[in-house]
């Protein structure tokens, strides 16, 4: 169907919106102007670029979106078609919006017969064919880049590596205290105060952040009976921060790519698309939300993603923007609690552009042992897993840069509990520390651990005899003896192995093996662990057909625009 002439679709509207447009355009309307005059003269400005620009600067965010959603879905919708800006917006300021866009002469509302049961009548909001074209090129282009730092910004946030370490302080409580979950799954409220005490920010809201990061990694599980226990720490916590920090983010973003994640996961896929956007700046450049917010869109409109475009605000960009500021990836301008724009710090720049770190110092200091039993330790110049073992054999007083612990007996006796023992806490505080031991806090440490008796319960299986004789024969036989640990008496030894296929042996040499009734162990059930294919298989290991742009990005196992510019290098499009 051949489309109206712009002037033909003019004559659509109203005449009171036609003179509202008239003056909107630009247009000096006289008493002598008929209608076909002032449609003319409409027509020729609205075909004017510059003209049709000045009036895309003067649209608000309701009337933008309106517009992308009408576009999107071919250039005209029906009041009960547009569930995705009413879902969002209200319906008194879905029709204000129309009745501005009225004005500006881009849409027209018509009446549309409705083919139904009982039959009847829908208003349909319609874009002027003309600026269809218009329009989409206004969507799909990307913001022009601002590098300037934000003057109203009002304070810069750099969360450095906090949120790693308040991670260590969690797992490391949980590795030294018997835990137990309530029955909602939620760490008991006295915990959580002990806990965040020692946090870089001692509030429920950081404890909460902290313990979802961590759960979501897998660095802790949980068995039955509610206990929580530490997992693969050894393995999320192993290298520097940037290698760390890359870990935690693989398992923020999941392993779905973005296009075919659901208009009900906003955050996940603008968190996608912001890294691919970060990817392209630098150290120096800031980006604004705004700007951040513009260029997502115009990657999920040249998706035609209606449901996701309309649901990418501020709002959401600055909830998407949160798991890299708390890695310490971007730090962050702020007004008071709104965020204006963020910049890539050099981890940053390491974990999403894949720079080759600078190599540090061989002698760096790590922590020094007061003679008052305080650890004065460098968190920055430490690795991770040491500083784990730190937390073990001590309390944190206070995290940050520089770090305080103390050394209590209580802390020593917690550390003897896990399995370490004097040879092993010596051994790492003379091999770790910067400066010798003080020799009043290693006497001390010897004193605790000499207090400490060693015991070890095991479970084995007790095999007897009804007489000394008995066993004397068992004795002989060559398969039986292999299987025995020790002999605890006249008439019983500790076996190893395996029992079943010891009994059949011993039935066929008419033994009879009575075997008491073993009562079920529940077996753990660990929590959802995302990042276990991370930790096994490394984060470059699925997808190996990339564009050269997208190499080494973190988000490639779920991203979208991979999907775009792979289409475009095998049809020689430029990316």
């Amino acid at each position: 169907m051949a489309k109206e002439p712009l002037e033909k679709e003019l004559e659509h509207l109203f005449r009171e919106d036609l003179l509202a447009a008239c003056k909107l355009w630009g247009i000096d309307v006289t008493g002598k102007d008929t209608g076909a005059s002032l449609i003319d003269m409409l027509a020729e400005k609205m075909k004017e670029p510059e003209e049709r620009e000045r009036i895309y600067e003067s649209f608000n965010p309701l009337e933008r979106d309106l517009l992308g959603i009408l576009t999107l879905s071919g250039g005209a919708m029906s009041y009960d078609r547009l569930k995705p800006f009413r879902k969002i917006y209200s319906y008194g300021q879905l029709n204000q919006t129309e009745r501005d866009l009225r004005k500006k002469g881009l849409i027209i509302r018509r009446m549309m017969s409705r083919l139904t049961e009982f039959g009847r009548e829908v208003a349909e909001f319609k874009v002027l064919d003309f600026f269809i074209p218009h329009l989409r090129e206004y969507f799909e282009r990307t913001p022009t880049p601002d590098s300037e730092k934000p003057k109203k910004a009002r304070n810069i946030v750099d969360e450095r590596d906090t949120l790693l370490i308040d991670m260590l302080i969690l797992i490391a409580y949980i590795a030294k205290h018997d835990v137990r979950m309530t029955s909602s799954w939620e760490f008991p409220k006295r915990e959580i105060d002990r806990i965040m005490e020692a946090m870089s920010n001692p509030t429920e809201e950081r404890f909460e952040i902290v313990q979802r990061f961590a759960r979501k990694a897998g660095a802790y599980t949980i068995s039955e009976g509610d206990k929580v226990h530490p997992s693969k720490v050894e393995a999320l916590f192993a290298g520097e921060q940037h290698v760390v920090a890359k870990r935690f983010l693989i398992s923020a973003l999941g392993r779905t790519r973005a296009i075919w994640a659901t208009p009900d996961q906003p955050t996940e896929y603008t968190l996608n698309l912001a890294i691919c956007r970060l990817r392209e700046s630098n150290q120096e450049d800031w980006i604004s939300v705004e700007e951040l917010r513009d260029w997502i869109r115009s990657e999920l409109y040249q998706e035609n993603q209606p449901l996701k475009w309309i649901q990418v605000d501020d709002d959401r960009v600055q909830m998407a923007l949160e798991t890299p500021i708390l890695l310490g990836l971007v730090e962050a301008a702020y007004k008071g609690k709104k965020l204006l724009a963020v910049s890539l710090t050099e981890v940053g720049e390491r974990v999403l552009r894949d720079h080759s770190p600078i190599p540090k110092p061989m002698n760096r200091e790590t922590f020094i042992v007061q003679p008052n039993f305080d650890i004065t330790a460098f968190t920055t110049e430490m690795e991770y897993q040491k500083l784990y073992r730190l937390m073990l054999i001590s309390e944190p007083v206070r995290t940050d840069v520089v770090s305080t612990f103390k050394i209590t007996e209580r802390s020593i006796f917690e550390a003897i509990e896990i399995g370490l023992r004097e040879k092993d806490l010596f051994g790492f505080l003379s091999t770790e520390s910067s400066k010798p031991i003080p020799a009043n806090v290693e006497r001390s440490i010897r004193d605790w651990t000499s207090q400490t008796t060693f015991t070890t319960i095991s479970e084995v299986t007790l095999f007897e005899t009804e007489t000394e004789r008995d066993l004397d024969m068992l004795m002989l036989i060559p398969e039986f003896e292999a299987q025995v640990i020790r002999k605890v008496g006249p008439t019983a030894v500790i076996l190893t192995g395996d029992i079943e296929q010891l009994s059949e042996i011993l039935r066929k040499r008419k033994c009879m093996v009575k075997r008491t009734k073993i009562e079920e162990t529940p077996e753990v059930t660990p929590a959802t662990e995302i990042t276990e294919q991370v930790l096994l298989y490394g984060t470059e290991h699925v997808v190996e057909d990339v564009p050269w742009d997208c190499e080494g990005c973190p988000a490639i196992q779920s991203c979208n625009k991979i999907v775009r510019r792979k289409g475009k290098k095998q049809r020689g499009v430029k990316n």
